[in-house]
């Protein structure tokens, strides 16, 4: 409030109420009386802080909702591990230090933060310092969240080696823990998530499954659903891993014993798919027109993304296999033509067709995972180039797995059926590791050489 100065005695107030005198008399307002009252006015009355209509939410919340809403599965009964096993931890694994600083990394990996993951790993490495932290559940999950921030970062071929050090750290840890870990469903949650990471690393690498992992794996089946299809695909997994380890090595070397040894555990894999139950069948639809949507004439549809990865990763499975069984034939044709058969030629031919076919189906999977059914079905209509992000805010397609989620699922099988899907799933997702996968195959190179 202005002040007017000291006043005259003439002009002092005489307090009366509710006006002094001398405001009636001359008609101004009495500055010294007004002043008086309203200090004491904002003495006695301070003005109440204003509540905020919202709570305002950190951009690190903001970040983890919308990780936990498009890249983790959520709970359907099956034990499936990607993720869904977070929301069954107490606060205190969660509110962990190195835990929360991995969740923040992955959670912000979308705004190129690596300030977390740089602490996270400070807090890992500590923690793998002694055998008890080691252990714990908090490390497991920590580095899986970082096996995560590196394929959504992932921008040069040495992120595709980190993933792999991630993984050969959780391996260890998981034999640390041994059996303890299938006391509770969240444990086999995460056991299976961490199997199926290394078998698919295992089959790249041409390497076999470590001997812990092979023995945890035939225990756990006492706690598992033993007619699952992923859980018996895991199995024939681990007898392919062998055998592609037993060639490179040259335990095998003899074309005709390779040849039969991967028939042998084709027929296993084409049994399997011969025999899934009933809920585990999809639909093939033609189409009539050619659509940017589909990578040829027809699209497959899943009851959910799981089943479809499942069948992909048999089709994958497959596809190596019929890869050496072409590759050993067209050797002895090339250095023994006299022993080339007729029978070896018609499995040439066999093979050569069923690769194409294994992946043609492949890529008739892939308008789910991106969550395209609805504008193929019609029920959408395409007014502008297709993406994901159309799809992941608030639709969660059928099993509790948000596209995003299931995405992770497709780059395996999609490895070998072309740099033009690679890249159309990078530019929607996000997740980086799509583009170098991409060139890699444009490239022609294997990467883990």
């Amino acid at each position: 409030m202005v002040r007017h100065g000291r006043l005259s005695k003439g002009c002092q107030c005489d307090q009366a109420r509710p006006h002094c005198n001398q405001r009636l008399k001359s008609g101004w307002k009495c500055p010294q009386y007004d002043d008086s009252v309203e200090r004491i006015t904002l003495l006695c009355h301070p003005h109440a802080p204003k509540i905020p209509s919202q709570v305002i939410q950190t951009i690190e919340c903001h970040a983890i909702d919308f990780f936990m809403s498009t890249h983790a599965f959520q709970e359907h009964g099956l034990i499936r591990g990607h993720y869904e096993y977070l929301s069954a931890f107490k606060d205190d694994v969660m509110a962990n230090k190195r835990v929360l600083t991995s969740l923040k990394a992955v959670a912000l990996a979308a705004y190129a933060s690596r300030r977390y993951y740089v602490s996270s790993l400070r807090y890992i490495n500590s923690a793998l310092s002694s055998r008890r932290e080691a252990a714990e559940d908090g490390t497991l999950i920590s580095i899986l969240f970082l096996n995560t921030f590196e394929a959504l970062t992932c921008e040069i071929r040495d992120s595709l080696y980190h993933r792999e050090a991630h993984l050969r750290g959780i391996s260890t840890i998981v034999e640390l823990r041994g059996a303890s870990l299938f006391r509770s469903r969240r444990g086999l949650q995460l056991f299976r998530r961490v199997f199926l990471c290394l078998s698919v690393s295992c089959l790249m690498h041409l390497v076999r499954m470590p001997t812990g992992l092979v023995k945890l794996h035939r225990s756990a089946a006492a706690y598992m659903d033993a007619d699952d299809p992923a859980w018996k695909l895991s199995d024939i997994m681990v007898k392919l891993a062998s055998f592609r380890t037993d060639v490179k090595s040259h335990a095998m070397s003899d074309s005709t014993s390779i040849i039969e040894a991967a028939k042998y555990v084709d027929r296993e894999l084409h049994s399997l798919a011969e025999q899934m139950p009933p809920s585990w069948q999809f639909q093939t639809i033609d189409i009539a027109k050619t659509s940017d949507l589909v990578m040829e004439t027809q699209y497959h549809i899943y009851p959910d993304v799981w089943v479809a990865a499942i069948w992909n990763n048999i089709r994958t499975c497959r596809l190596l296999l019929h890869l050496e069984i072409k590759s050993q034939l067209e050797s002895i044709l090339d250095t023994s033509p006299h022993t080339f058969s007729l029978s070896d030629a018609f499995q040439h031919q066999h093979s050569a067709i069923t690769i194409q076919q294994l992946i043609s189906n492949i890529c008739a999977s892939v308008p789910q995972y991106c969550g395209h059914l609805p504008l193929l079905s019609g029920e959408s209509s395409l007014t502008q180039p297709a993406t994901l992000l159309q799809d992941t805010s608030n639709h969660h397609p059928p099993g509790g797995i948000p596209i995003t989620a299931g995405i992770y699922l497709l780059f395996w099988p999609l490895l070998n059926a072309g740099q033009i899907t690679y890249r159309y799933i990078g530019d929607m997702t996000g997740i980086q590791q799509a583009f170098v996968l991409g060139d890699i195959v444009k490239a022609g190179v294997d990467p883990f050489k």
